[in-house]
Order: structure tokens, then sequence, then C-alpha cells
């Protein structure tokens, strides 16, 4: 009698084997919603993102999904517009999304950001180098996969002084954007920090035709102050201003921000030489044979190379999430964000990350310091800051 109702229990529980089997396999898809640009000017910058979002799904479904379960998802155009970025998060979040991917630029993305915290769901900017993408500018959990543009400035002026010997310092400043002024502030507070002078600060608009005014102050700054280096807070359309900076005869070290990212504008400055930059990512010759992997799936994806290291931080961003929701066994919005609010130098293909309640942008990651020489871009460093920037130099308050 023992016997036969074992017999029968281990019968009973082989006919249910393949109920199981049915409910996990009906298990629905983890969706992951893009309120992006598809059109418009912000779609040449959105676009590599998506892309190497599509590559981090595509791979991940290889490996068996998330949880176990496959990784869809949805887009939505905002068309480069602020009107239709709030559409196209409502649009996304109307197919019951997991997770929405929102536009890389702040003021592009944070519509649709601000309509995805509203639902109680988590949003992240693909590459916004704002602080306020985050946090201060949209909610809890909101992140962005980016670089503030204060840790540009403040590696810049840091690598510049204790491997260039920069003790005076000359700073450019495009107004025309609000991540041009941050990597100023970022560059301005660790210099002086360090002991640097700056001896003269000059403002510009990338879109100058003639900056003469200025060149002339550097020159003089040079000549009289004992000026050695030049910070120019701008992105790659200031071409023609350095340009005009090269055919004075000013050859001192040129410094920038990772805006100047890419080598296609260099041929507005022939021989153009001396010039560093941080980035997070340098697409061709990265030393780290990660990266390098990385950049070459990328090509092989799309038959062509990422157009910037912007197009990157998204995948990282994405390798933590997972890893959070991995850890916590769960797409819920509280827990995975909790679970990601403690993440210190978390390791990632890019490099280690950190979050905290308070920050959901990157401020202190070692960033790869590079030379603009001979029309390419060539690795020199990696290099990080060894103090937290203050609040009062990520939300540009006070003095």
């Amino acid at each position: 009698m023992r016997n036969r109702g074992i017999k029968s229990f281990i019968l009973a529980v082989a006919a249910l084997i393949p109920f199981a089997g049915q409910a996990a396999a009906q298990e629905p898809p983890i969706k992951i919603g893009f309120a992006i640009a598809m059109s418009g000017r912000q779609a040449v910058t959105d676009g590599d993102g998506y892309r190497f979002a599509q590559l981090w799904i595509k791979q991940m479904n290889e490996k068996g999904g998330l949880l176990g379960r496959k990784i869809e998802f949805v887009t939505a155009d905002n068309k480069t517009d602020l009107a239709e970025s709030v559409k196209a998060g409502q649009q996304v979040i109307a197919e019951k999304p997991d997770l929405v991917l929102v536009s890389c630029d702040y003021d592009f993305g944070a519509p649709a950001a601000v309509q995805v915290q509203k639902a109680g769901l988590i949003s992240v900017f693909q590459c916004a180098v704002d602080p306020k993408a985050g946090v201060l500018g949209v909610g809890p959990n909101s992140f962005t996969a980016g670089i503030a543009s204060q840790l540009d400035g403040a590696v810049i002026a840091d690598w510049s002084m204790k491997e260039k010997g920069s003790k005076k310092a000359f700073v450019l400043e495009d107004v025309a954007g609000e991540a041009q002024k941050s990597a100023c502030a970022g560059y301005k507070w660790n210099y002086e920090r360090l002991g640097g002078e700056i001896v003269g600060w000059e403002q510009f608009r990338f879109d100058d035709a003639s900056i003469a005014s200025q060149v002339s102050q550097i020159a003089a700054a040079i000549r009289d102050n004992g000026a050695d280096s030049v910070m120019i807070c701008s992105h790659l359309g200031a071409g023609g201003a350095i340009r005009q900076i090269r055919a004075a005869g000013i050859d001192v070290t040129l410094l920038g921000p990772s805006m100047f990212d890419g080598v296609a504008w260099t041929t507005a400055v022939p021989g153009l030489t001396n010039f560093y930059i941080p980035t997070a990512v340098i697409i061709d010759g990265d030393a780290r044979p990660e990266v390098a992997a990385l950049t070459k799936e990328f090509k092989d994806a799309y038959n062509e190379a990422p157009s910037s290291m912007f197009a990157y931080p998204i995948y990282a961003w994405l390798e933590l999430w997972a890893k959070a929701v991995t850890e916590v066994g769960t797409t819920e919005t509280s827990a995975v964000v909790a679970k990601m609010n403690t993440f210190t130098n978390e390791p990632t293909t890019l490099g280690p990350r950190t979050f905290t309640p308070k920050l959901h942008i990157q401020t202190s990651m070692p960033m790869q310091v590079s030379e603009f020489t001979g029309g390419k871009q060539v690795f020199v460093k990696e290099w990080s800051i060894d103090q937290a920037i203050p609040d009062k130099v990520l939300y540009r308050v006070g003095n």
C-alpha cells in the first residue's frame, strides 16, 4: 500500500509538469519602450544609442532573455519636438513597458520622462550630460546613462596640471548651450582647487563667424600672463574657432570636453595637434579589450562605427538595470531603483558606474584622455579625479 501511494504521488506530480512548462512558456515578455527622436536633428544622436540598445536586447535574447523572459520593445518618435516628446512618452506607456528610454538630450527627453515618472515606471536618458536628468529634473525613478559635463572639465583640468604641468590657463566659454557652461564650471572648480590660476576668460558662440577679439585676448594672456593652455568649453561645431586660434600662431595646449569627440570635424583644422579631451570611450583604439570588442560587435551588426562616444553609455546602463532586475527577481520599479541606488563602482563593459538616491548620473568615473593629432584621436591615458564634485558645481549655483 505504501509503495502504491508513493507511485500515485509521483504520477500526479509528473502529470503537472507539462502544465508548469506551459505556464513558464506563457510568462509575458519584458518590454522596453523608446520615446526618442527618430526624425529631426536629435535623431543623429539618439539613433546610435538606439542601435546599441537594440544590440543589447538581441544579445540578451540569445542568452535566454531576462528572468527567463524574452525582451521586446516598442518605439515612438518624438520628432525632435518638445510637445511630441510628451506624446511619445504617453504612447509607449500605453504599451505597458517595464522600462522607457528617452532622448539623449535633456530638453527633448524630459517631457517624456516626466510622463514615465507619473506612470510609476523607470526612465533613462540615453546619454544626457545634465545632472538634472534624473532625480532633480524628473523624479526618483529617472536616470541618465550619461556623464556629467562637469566631470569632463574636472578631469581635463586635473590631467593637464599633473601630466602637462599647466599652471596658468585661459578659458573660452561657449554660451550657446548649458552643457558647455557645465564643462567650464567643472574645469574652473578643479583647476583652482589644485592651485592653478585662470588668467583670462572670454565668451563666444560656436557658430560665430569670427572670434578675432577673443583670439587677441588669448594671445595677450599668453604674452603678458604666461597662460600655458586654453580650455575651450564647446563642441565639435567649434572647429572654425579652433582654426582661428591656431592660425593666429597660438600653439599652446588646447583642452576641451568630450563634446569634441570624433574626428570628422578636425578637417576644419588641418594639422591639428596638441588638443586633448576626456571621453568615456575611444571609438578607434580604446585600450580596453572589452570596449574594443563591443565596438567591433556594433560595426559587425550595422556595417559602420558608432558616430561618437555618446552612443555607448546606454549599453552600460542596461547592463546595470539587468543586474538589478536579476538580483531583486522582478522589474517592479521601486525594487529595481532601490537596488540600483546601492551600486558603487559597479563594473560594466564600459567601466565602473555609481548611483545614489540623490544622483542618477556619473560624476566620478574614470575617463579616457585622448589627443587629436594627424587626423586621428589617439588614446593617451585613463584619468580620474580624487575628490567628489560639489553640488554647487554640479548645479551651477553660487560662485
